[in-house]
């Protein structure tokens, strides 16, 4: 199985060391990347350093892409239609409440409507808030979070990410309830997306 990663972060760079480990293919895009970023993925093993198009034709596809880079980024990706897309941009403080800051919100729901033929899944990292903790995944427990509306992708996500020795949690039903307080806020960035992209004809 192919996971392709277009855009490296600490997340994603972690994912890609993961899923590497647990017998995945693993296709790598960093156009932005350093060379230190481009050394550390070229030192995974079963992972290799492809084109955006080849990163694209993985199975599971994850992005890390910067919302002003998100528009012009997919739209040079291919037919993406029936994919996994695995949208990483955002983290979140507080897991349990699910405090992710709109711009979060914002660009998930951008590659959602940008690709409105993928399945797409958004997933959260916890944050350590020690200064002396330097990766972005909680060790003890390795606890990660998702969401999404596609039930069958939601289940995929899930045993991948098992398979990579995380303890996924769904946050679905949380992100549905902070999307619809976002859209209620008429000045709210979200909002404010959606009027310009999504005019009544």
């Amino acid at each position: 199985m192919k996971i392709g990663i277009i855009g490296i972060g600490s997340l994603t760079l972690e994912l890609a060391q993961r899923a590497a480990s647990a017998g995945y293919e693993v296709l790598i895009n960093h156009p932005r990347g350093n060379s230190f970023i481009q050394q550390t993925a070229e030192g995974i093993m079963n992972a290799k350093l492809v084109s955006l198009q080849e990163a694209a034709t993985g199975d599971i596809v994850i992005l890390f892409v910067p919302r002003d880079d998100l528009e012009k980024t997919i739209g040079m990706l291919p037919d993406m239609a029936g994919k996994i897309i695995v949208h990483t941009s955002g983290l979140i403080f507080n897991p349990k409440l699910l405090v992710s800051g709109i711009t979060s919100a914002l660009t998930f729901q951008i590659t959602a409507s940008l690709l409105p033929e993928a399945y797409v899944v958004k997933l959260f990292s916890p944050v350590m808030l020690q200064p002396q903790k330097t990766s972005l995944i909680t060790k003890t427990k390795d606890e990660i979070y998702f969401a999404g509306s596609h039930v069958p992708s939601k289940n995929s996500i899930k045993t991948f990410l098992k398979d990579l020795g995380f303890d996924p949690f769904d946050l679905s039903s949380r992100l549905k309830s902070q999307k619809s307080v976002v859209l209620q806020k008429k000045h709210s960035l979200l909002n404010v997306w959606y009027q310009h992209h999504h005019k009544p004809n």
